[in-house]
């Protein structure tokens, strides 16, 4: 049985009228994730392909019983999957829209995009399209703590964008100019907080090594980084350049997110939601220390000694 969803007023575009998007989803173990997606895409996307790194849940019976194509793929990284699935899937429509399996499109953000795919090429000056995204947490909208709005990358011409060569929070690179849309995404993780918890202990990771490989880069192969637009330009910048120097990361988070971008106005969730994050960055913080440590220790070499000469007792 398909899942009920509030956006059920999707058009019945008949398969001889194309809408000239495809859709883009990753998943691994999304049963609980990945039907909410494809019922927001149902209907009106001409193909959508679901790349999976090994689920062993009812991913792929889900996807398919939808009518979406699955796609097995080992699992390359968060750019380099993207970036594989780009250049390698038989997309044939002119537009693509990227998707995360915890993600669904809303009726207004679905209607521009057919609108936008339906004018003639060539018309559209921008190759792609910045998507503003609600974040769902605890069952509740959050609106402030610097999550809202939280614009992404998503929608572009086929070919004129590809992912940064990045472990984790990739940002996508057009080929030409971009625009923004009114519509959104909202993006709704129902696999619980266990789930959660486990995936950004796991960004922690990814985020630490990414620190600290940016911070060995000398200046001229920073210069040599692809240049990042739209709106996540300054954000990268103070990311970059002044927030890696601020003692107590996790604390700066902390109020930068609950008191400068007014998380309070999201009650209890809120201050919940900002206590999450502050733990998370401070598992950052952890995490390249770690790393440091780890690159300065030296393991022992076959001459080091650790016990007594001559199998003696060591003194007391």
């Amino acid at each position: 049985m398909k899942p009920p969803v509030a956006h059920d007023d999707v058009p019945n575009y008949s398969m001889t009228a194309r809408t000239n998007i495809d859709v883009l989803i990753l998943a691994k173990n999304e049963e609980r994730n990945v039907p909410w997606a494809l019922a927001s895409v149902s209907g009106w996307a001409d193909r959508v392909f679901v790349v999976d790194s090994g689920s062993t849940d009812r991913t792929k019976e889900i996807v398919e019983s939808w009518g979406a194509t699955f796609v097995p793929k080992e699992w390359l990284g968060y750019a380099k999957q993207k970036n594989w699935a780009l250049e390698t899937l038989p997309f044939s429509s002119d537009w693509i829209l990227i998707l995360d399996a915890d993600e669904a499109v809303l009726p207004e953000l679905r209607d521009e995009l057919v609108a936008l795919a339906a004018k003639p090429r060539g018309t559209t000056p921008e190759v792609g399209f910045y998507v503003n995204r609600y974040f769902i947490f605890l069952s509740k909208r959050i609106r402030h703590c610097g999550y809202y709005p939280s614009w992404n990358l998503r929608f572009f011409q086929r070919g004129k964008a590809r992912y940064e060569e990045r472990e984790v929070h990739e940002h996508m690179l057009a080929d030409g100019p971009t625009g923004r849309l009114s519509g959104h995404l909202e993006h709704n993780d129902r696999n619980g907080l266990e789930r959660y918890m486990e995936k950004h202990n796991r960004y922690s990771t990814l985020e630490a090594r990414e620190i600290v490989r940016r911070r060995n880069l000398s200046s001229v192969e920073k210069s040599a980084e692809p240049a990042i637009n739209g709106p996540t330009v300054f954000r990268r910048f103070v990311k970059n350049n002044i927030y890696s120097w601020l003692p107590a990361k996790w604390l700066f988070r902390f109020l930068f997110m609950y008191v400068v971008r007014l998380g309070v106005l999201d009650g209890v969730t809120g201050f919940r939601f900002c206590l999450f994050v502050s733990a998370y960055e401070m598992l950052i913080g952890l995490e390249v220390l770690e790393l440091d440590h780890e690159a300065r220790e030296l393991p022992p070499s076959p001459h080091t000694r650790t016990g007594p000469r001559s199998g003696r007792a060591p003194d007391q």
